[in-house]
């Protein structure tokens, strides 16, 4: 991701809340919302680390030794190979906290392009606080050419 345009929309749900939140790095400019409230802007340098952090959440798609051939499935219309793990292993959030993931499948296209990964994952978080949810990663346009473009702020 470094030195690369971004664009992402994350959803993360807690207490049967969802939030969702969009970001757009262009060049050096970061744009940010939560929801359908009004971009901001800030500097890339200051989002960099924020950046650094979803790379790490990433590595369990890179490490197929966790991982098991369950079959081919077609999701949404695509025929997928489907992997799934076998054991537990690490998991680090976008926003750095460190937990496990008890369950994570992926779904590859035949050449191993990831498409989607669903995962349940356990996290103990500040003060203690056991925190349990899920985490579903959908990529598109994965290694391919695409433009991202500015929000309007």
């Amino acid at each position: 991701l470094a030195d690369r345009d971004v664009s992402m929309h994350l959803e993360t749900t807690a207490a049967k809340k969802t939030t969702k939140i969009d970001m757009v790095v262009v060049g050096r400019a970061v744009y940010a919302r939560v929801g359908s409230d009004h971009w901001t802007q800030g500097s890339r340098s200051n989002f960099e680390q924020s950046i650094a952090d979803i790379i790490p959440a990433l590595q369990p798609i890179r490490n197929p030794a966790y991982l098991s051939y369950v079959g081919v499935e077609t999701i949404d219309k695509r025929k997928l190979v489907h992997l799934t793990a076998l054991k537990t292993f690490p998991y680090i959030g976008a926003d750095g906290q460190r937990g496990t993931y008890d369950s994570f499948d992926i779904w590859v296209e035949e050449d191993g392009t990831p498409v989607l990964t669903k995962g349940k994952i356990s996290v103990v978080g500040a003060y203690g606080i056991e925190i349990s949810g899920t985490s579903e990663l959908r990529f598109s346009k994965f290694g391919g050419t695409i433009k991202i473009v500015a929000p309007k702020t």
